[in-house]
């Protein structure tokens, strides 16, 4: 049963890495349009932390963009780092992970990691960019579809009334 995992509906799209990248992004254009406007490198840092508070960039990367453009260059993006690229969290890799927890909703991150031989951080990322989390040592969607809701519903409706009717039992014993 292969998936694209990209197509799943409890995947969410923007995660929390994703959010904090656009917005040094964003951080990076202002600084760009403020050196046009031949602003300090200081004013830069003191307008950024008024307009993004605790999510502006430190004072340091602040200069290291300023003399980024300063230099001549014009790109807002990161330049690529050196080193090995990221090889374990492939679309197979995730559609594997996907696979093992549908299979099997109780297996520990640790069990998924020795059967991939991958490390454990690298399968936690996946499971986590699948949109899963922990609970009760089973994995499930963060997210609920409107199914799941209304099987959650129907089911505590008939609890409910369950406990009505008992309570109806018990007090007419009484």
């Amino acid at each position: 049963m292969s998936r694209d995992v990209n197509s799943l509906h409890h995947v969410t799209s923007i995660t929390p890495n994703k959010m904090a990248d656009n917005m040094l992004f964003r951080q990076r254009a202002v600084i760009e349009f403020l050196i046009k406007e031949e602003i300090p490198a200081a004013e830069i840092h003191q307008r950024l932390q008024s307009a993004y508070g605790s999510v502006c960039m430190g004072v340091s990367s602040v200069r290291r963009w300023v003399k980024h453009f300063k230099d001549g260059n014009m790109s807002i993006q990161d330049q690529p780092w050196s080193g090995r690229p990221r090889t374990a969290s492939t679309e197979r890799n995730k559609e594997t992970v996907y696979e093992i927890i549908q299979d099997d909703r109780r297996v520990t991150v640790d069990t998924i990691a020795r059967t991939l031989g991958l490390r454990h951080n690298a399968v936690q990322e996946m499971i986590e960019s699948l949109g899963y989390r922990k609970v009760c040592a089973r994995w499930v969607p963060r997210l609920l579809t409107e199914d799941y809701k209304d099987q959650r519903k129907a089911s505590s409706q008939n609890c409910c009334r369950d406990i009505d009717m008992k309570a109806m039992i018990f007090c007419s014993i009484l």
